[in-house]
């Protein structure tokens, strides 16, 4: 980037317009444009989604030169005439017929020139009539205006001229090649986040991701409401911009988590893989576990206990595998308090290296200091599942009561039980014989 351009840039983003390499060097390249001994008057016709900030350019532009703005804001079915001469509001309330109209938009630009330099800003001339584009055309090229027998040429100052449209009609072929025609596109995530002056980390983030139409406009507001409101997240503030449907997440709180994970800023201490160890209290609530050893034997679960422990009998399911056995012959319940009637813990579940490093595993960037195990999310939907991997086994966090198997599996649940009940090559530990 010339220094030129960075001069620029910098210029622009001291007036709090955040501009990339490539649309500051247009803006350098619009002002030295003006300054060249020209009857015409150079113009950027702005394109782009409502809220990418065309106007707020034009705005910041003409602060940068220290230019008068004149500004007309376009309305369904304005014609020629509204660019020509206004209504005088003090004229018509007094009945004052000599000073009910007074010079438009075009004419005090005009005027303007001769006394310094000019930024005009027509906003959305695709609402405007079709007309209106042929009529500005002899303004921008010769830098005058004809009204009847009057003509008036623009002074020895230079005019700049931005049109924004939002694309509601075509604008005229020949005011398009008159015009530099400029796509203001939706800024990075990075600079969406520069621009609101928020972290990296931050939670709009994810949301720039998931709602493409969220503008800079909405963003602004939404963070001005979240400072009314002495708040860092308001789910109803924040549904007035967005649907949040869109966003697959059970809660704005999740939404920080997410982005504090994606961008390795999230510190916690990691916990140790606790493995599932159900315990069984009376000989009663054994009875389920005696007979689905019974029935699935090959898999080698395996009670066990210790006389002098009140006669507690204890087993451990170390695998989904297992898990999805134990849930075909235990009827488990979490508003039971009885023992052997829930589960929770880490179960071993095997993913495949493309799925570990897709999109839907959000990794933590720490690791635990004593056996390295890294911790992330798996996202699926709307259902957020805790992943472990250590010496290069994968595991998952599951637990009778919030993140069931049937939750974490769907509709992979029904083939996973009838694959373990056909398979017998189990060995003693539960896992695949190694041929």
């Amino acid at each position: 980037m010339s220094d030129k351009i960075k001069e620029t840039q910098q210029k622009l983003k001291e007036l709090g317009y955040f501009a990339s390499e490539d649309l500051s060097k247009l803006v350098l390249l619009f002002e030295a444009s003006g300054k060249r001994e020209k009857r015409s008057i150079p113009t950027l016709l702005l394109q782009g989604k409502s809220g990418a900030g065309k106007t707020f350019l034009a705005e910041t532009f003409s602060k940068m030169i220290d230019a008068d703005e004149k500004f007309v804001q376009c309305f369904p079915r304005m014609g020629t005439e509204n660019f020509q001469y206004d209504v005088n509001i003090e004229g018509v309330m007094k009945q004052d017929a000599d000073n009910s109209i007074k010079k438009g938009i075009l004419l005090q630009t005009l005027e303007q020139s001769h006394e310094g330099p000019v930024v005009l800003v027509i906003d959305e001339l695709d609402k405007a009539r079709p007309e209106v584009d042929s009529f500005l055309l002899d303004f921008l090229e010769n830098g005058r205006l004809t009204t009847g027998t009057d003509t008036y040429e623009k002074g020895k100052y230079p005019i700049y001229t931005f049109i924004t449209s939002n694309d509601k009609r075509e604008i005229d072929e020949a005011l398009l090649n008159r015009s530099k025609r400029v796509d203001v596109p939706r800024p990075s995530k990075e600079l969406f986040l520069e621009i609101l002056g928020l972290p990296d980390s931050h939670y709009l983030g994810y949301i720039y991701d998931k709602c493409p139409n969220f503008s800079i406009r909405q963003a602004k507001q939404y963070v001005e409401d979240l400072e009314t409101l002495g708040v860092e997240i308001d789910e109803d503030a924040l549904s007035q911009y967005i649907n949040l449907d869109e966003l697959d997440v059970v809660s704005l709180a999740d939404l920080q988590h997410l982005s504090e994970l994606d961008n390795g800023e999230m510190e916690f201490d990691l916990p140790d893989l606790e493995r599932c160890r159900i315990t069984i209290r009376s000989n009663e609530d054994a009875k389920p576990w005696i007979e689905m050893l019974q029935d699935d034997n090959p898999h080698n679960f395996r009670l066990y206990g210790d006389e002098n422990d009140n006669g507690k009998i204890y087993v451990d399911v170390d695998t989904v595998e297992q898990l999805a056995i134990v849930c075909k012959h235990i009827d488990f319940d979490d508003d039971d308090d009885y023992y052997g009637k829930k589960y929770s813990g880490w179960f071993e579940y095997s993913m495949s290296d493309e799925e570990i490093e897709s999109g839907n595993i959000m990794w933590a960037s720490n690791k635990s200091k004593k056996d390295g195990t890294r911790f992330g999310l798996k996202i699926d939907g709307d259902k957020m599942f805790r992943i472990a991997m250590n010496r290069g086994s994968t595991f998952v966090y599951l637990d009778s009561k919030n993140n069931t198997l049937e939750r974490f599996l769907g509709h992979e649940k029904q083939g996973m039980e009838q694959e373990y009940e056909t398979d017998r090559e189990y060995g003693d530990d539960g896992r695949d014989h190694d041929d």
